[in-house]
């Protein structure tokens, strides 16, 4: 028995029930244009006998996208999301947390434990940002902001120009120009200012 592809085959219902939908380990929720991913990555160091595993998530925005470019086709990766995680960033100690599934395991347990930390961690956290609104709160609060710091400024400028809120984009500026004074973060967020044609005023 392939352990990685059957308890997928288990948690799939879960996940049809909750609207996503599935293409191999990865599992796609769509939201107006936007989408909400779950990854299960399998480690390299498993075997037949003993696998290990962590759940990958986050939110690809189709604006973003158009942006940077990077995806093309009906379903963006994981690695092309604007907002990622780990699970195990919202365990306690935030660690980078991988299970271990044996053969002698029992698969509908570890299947109830998975769902659980789907239904308990990783939807909440997908829920609360799957819209750009929601994005955009997010990088403002700073609340687990899921990618560098220099990419949250990218993007939060992004998406508030695109909705014309020019006193929260200059206040954004403002304040990401302030802490990166003299550090190399400076020169690429002028750049980006650039690409998107901003003109305080």
């Amino acid at each position: 028995m392939d352990i990685f592809k059957e308890l997928i085959k288990q948690i799939s219902p879960f996940l049809k029930q909750m609207k996503f939908v599935k293409k191999r380990n990865t599992f796609y929720l769509k939201s107006d244009k936007n989408f909400g991913i779950i990854n299960f990555q399998k480690s390299r160091e498993s075997t037949n006998d003993l696998v290990r595993l962590t759940i990958n998530f986050g939110i690809y925005s189709d604006i973003l996208g158009e942006m940077d470019n990077v995806f093309d086709g009906s379903h963006p990766d994981v690695e092309d999301c604007h907002w990622s995680a780990r699970v195990g960033a919202f365990m306690p100690g935030m660690p980078d947390y991988w299970r271990e599934i044996g053969v002698s395991d029992d698969l509908t347990n570890v299947t109830l434990d998975v769902i659980a930390s789907i239904q308990n961690l990783i939807l909440p956290e997908i829920n609360k940002r799957l819209s750009d609104e929601d994005l955009i709160n997010n990088w403002i609060n700073r609340d687990f902001t899921g990618t560098t710091e220099i990419g949250r400024f990218k993007y939060l400028t992004t998406l508030i120009k695109k909705k014309g809120d020019l006193e929260t984009l200059n206040q954004v500026v403002e304040d990401f120009m302030q802490q990166s004074v003299g550090k190399p973060n400076a020169s690429i967020a002028m750049e980006h200012l650039k690409e998107i044609d901003y003109n305080k005023s």
